[in-house]
């Protein structure tokens, strides 16, 4: 089963909403191993609240890994965002970074019917990009906003995902968009992170800045059937899988990727599907 550590209440402000991520019973862990706040994840026994298994489990289909169904709640955070940015047929979409999660992000875009350019400093991110469906790739140092406007008729992109942090990817992603554009910020995610933006061009191009966060209970059977089925190829994006006896390596290398790193995987056993 995959299990989600966390599920709205469905009844306040936030939810009648659909801000889910802000209900202050959605930040209730509701899994745990005996322990708070961690919810268990590497515990052999895990107690599952009674609200979780109402509302927050999905059962794994025969053939489908252990490590493929781990990706449904990163899947579910980025169709919630693009979603959230509206992106839909004929579609031009810039995702800025593409790490894991850009990757999911430009996946997303492709099955929305977009047409979507990737960018990224690291040439092997680059070339699995292309290889999972990106129009097109282009290298983070290049001038991005003049290669969008190339393709687009002089505007820019109809829509920018950012999933790199730091000013300069949102430099970039603002400067892609086109008027009347959207830039949806996804990664910064930790205080501190802030990048200068010009409000007056921002404003007379009616660009507008948008951000996403966290799961979305109303797309949670849909995150997973995209990672059951495959629609959304996440196996790729596991570059090493260490067993149980070396996690401390393997926490190790997720704390600090170098180069040729995306998602690091810790496997019970060799044969792990469910």
């Amino acid at each position: 089963m995959v299990v989600h550590h966390h599920v709205p209440c469905g009844s306040c402000f936030y939810c009648v909403r659909k801000a889910y991520a802000q209900c202050a019973h959605y930040k209730k862990n509701g899994t745990t191993a005996g322990f708070e706040a961690s919810g268990g994840g590497y515990a052999e026994l895990v107690r599952v609240m009674d609200w979780i298994v109402a509302r927050g489990v999905v059962a794994i289909p025969d053939g489908v890994l252990a490590e493929e169904a781990s990706f449904v709640e990163p899947v579910n955070t980025c169709l919630k965002a693009v979603e959230k940015a509206a992106v839909g047929v004929g579609d031009t979409v810039l995702v800025v970074g593409q790490g894991p999660i850009g990757l999911l992000l430009m996946q997303l875009a492709r099955c929305a019917g977009a047409t979507v350019v990737a960018s990224d400093l690291l040439p092997e991110r680059r070339a699995l990009a292309e290889s999972l469906g990106a129009d097109a790739v282009l290298d983070a140092r290049d001038d991005v906003p003049a290669r969008l406007r190339e393709r687009t008729e002089g505007r820019g992109a109809d829509c920018v995902l950012v999933a790199a942090v730091g000013a300069t990817a949102m430099a970039q992603a603002v400067a892609a968009t086109r008027p009347a554009g959207r830039v949806v910020s996804f990664a910064a995610t930790s205080p501190g992170e802030t990048a200068e933006i010009d409000f007056g061009l921002l404003t007379t191009a009616e660009k507008d800045i948008l951000t996403a966060y966290s799961s979305s209970i109303d797309l949670q059977q849909r995150a997973a059937d995209l990672v059951f089925s495959r629609a959304v190829r996440v196996r790729e994006l596991v570059s090493h899988r260490f067993p149980m006896a070396r996690a401390a390596e393997a926490f190790a290398l997720a704390l600090r990727p170098g180069p040729g790193t995306l998602k690091v995987v810790l496997q019970i056993s060799d044969g792990d599907a469910r």
